[in-house]
């Protein structure tokens, strides 16, 4: 029951509001005590000034304390009051009738408003100079407590009664207002891997539950890519690896089936060894690509890194690719030392692969420029070729894994479609920027920014 949402809700809400209304109900009910008391004393007073009053008024006739008070009783009534007409020593004089057999007895003989044997009285001189005695007006204090304990009743019964009613409210408020939740909960539970497309209802955008349903469906929307993606990586994985598998399984079939010639072996083996190494670059890459993007930046082995030194290498290296394939490699690197904090496996495997992918694409003839600049506290990196270049439409996709241009030509010369997807990786685990120029038959230019930050220097 308590596992509730609305259960709780309700449960705080008529928490929350008993407790304010039983404190409104004292604070209301205690306000009005005062008040009742006040005008009760105010009331007595008003009646003892008028006893007061109409006693001078009749001594003047009568010339007689006595004949006088009885007349001024005989005349006004006052209903559930008593009047009586005291002299200044206290001895009563006259009083009402409802008051025969009985006087106050009164502490002291002072004008005021006191509290006498449960009544509540209001003593008035008779005259300014208070020697012909004084008038008493009292009235009992349960006609105070029938209204208090009227209203201590009316509370008892009300309070509870507008807790029920706006606890019911509340709940209905609260089922309301979470039926939304419900409803995406429901959707959600029916959303699977296999029908991510799916999104929930957004009833109204620009409140709380519709932004929250805004933000699951950006959610869906992502998970949606990145398993569409990993199908796809799955996909094209295994279909890279299946090609060099198939010909080794087929080239040693065929070795072992019958008995051949040295030559005729060597060149199986050769065919062999060429689609190993191209299996061990495929699962090298895999393995380099399972890092990404996550705990790439956990992994990474920072250290001082010479950019001069590391670019210098990889030229050497590349030169072997270009001189056999006919293609002129120029280098320029900075005069200046240039120094990051980074993986220098990874900045290498980052060059040499914009390298070789330069050299695949270019023809013979053709020339291809590494270049490493210092620009604006960045290390840039370029490299430039005169190779088939890439067109617009495939610009945006160049750098996804498994994408090439074109495939035929590209399995042709013993590429995955992995290696600008690595190199990009390597860029962004490093905090740069790469940027790629080209146009169809004027070549390439990648361009790789990669930030100096001074303090992993020091």
């Amino acid at each position: 029951m308590f596992d509730s949402v609305r259960t709780r809700l309700t449960l705080w809400y008529a928490g929350v509001l008993g407790l304010s209304l039983i404190a409104f109900a004292l604070l209301a009910y205690y306000a009005a005590a005062a008040i009742f008391h006040q005008r009760q004393d105010e009331s007595l007073r008003s009646t003892a000034q008028t006893v007061a009053s109409a006693y001078v008024e009749e001594l003047a006739e009568q010339h007689s304390l006595a004949k006088a008070g009885e007349v001024v009783l005989l005349e006004l009534t006052f209903p559930n009051r008593y009047v009586e007409v005291i002299d200044n020593a206290g001895q009563p004089i006259a009083w009402s009738k409802n008051l025969t057999g009985k006087t106050f007895a009164l502490p002291t003989v002072n004008s005021g408003v006191v509290t006498v044997d449960g009544l509540r009285a209001a003593v008035v001189p008779l005259s300014a100079d208070q020697n012909l005695g004084f008038a008493v007006v009292a009235e009992p204090l349960s006609v105070i407590e029938d209204g208090l304990r009227e209203l201590r009743r009316n509370f008892f019964a009300g309070v509870p009664l507008v807790l029920l009613l706006a606890s019911a409210g509340g709940y209905f408020l609260a089922r309301k207002s979470l039926a939304p939740i419900a409803s995406m909960n429901s959707q959600t539970q029916r959303i699977s891997a296999e029908n991510l497309s799916q999104r929930l209802d957004v009833t109204s955008p620009r409140d709380e539950l519709g932004r929250l349903a805004t933000t699951i469906n950006d959610l869906l929307a992502r998970l949606e890519s990145s398993f569409s993606e990993q199908q796809r990586f799955i996909a094209d994985a295994s279909h890279e690896l299946r090609t060099p598998l198939a010909v080794l399984r087929g080239e040693t079939e065929v070795a072992l089936a019958k008995q051949r010639s040295a030559d005729e072996y060597q060149e199986s083996l050769s065919l062999i060894q060429e689609e190993a190494e191209r299996l061990s670059r495929i699962v090298e890459d895999l393995f380099l690509l399972a890092r990404q993007p996550i705990d790439a930046p956990a992994t990474l082995m920072r250290e001082r890194v010479s950019l001069n030194e590391t670019v210098k290498d990889c030229a050497r290296a590349a030169h072997v690719l270009a001189t056999r394939k006919g293609v002129r490699l120029t280098t320029h690197n900075d005069a200046a030392g240039i120094q990051l904090s980074g993986d220098k496996e990874l900045i290498t495997r980052m060059i040499l692969n914009l390298l070789d992918n330069a050299v695949k694409y270019t023809p013979a003839g053709g020339e291809i420029s590494l270049a490493l600049t210092r620009q604006n506290g960045h290390a840039e990196i370029t490299v430039r070729d005169t190779g088939i270049g890439i067109a617009d439409a495939d610009r945006q996709r160049i750098l996804d894994r498994f994408y090439r241009v074109d495939k035929a030509r590209s399995r042709a010369l013993g590429g995955a479609g992995l290696g600008l997807s690595i190199v990009r990786w390597i860029v962004e685990v490093h905090g740069g920027d790469i940027h790629i120029d080209s146009a169809p038959g004027h070549g390439s230019t990648f361009t790789v920014d990669l930030p100096l930050h001074k303090t992993h220097l020091e």
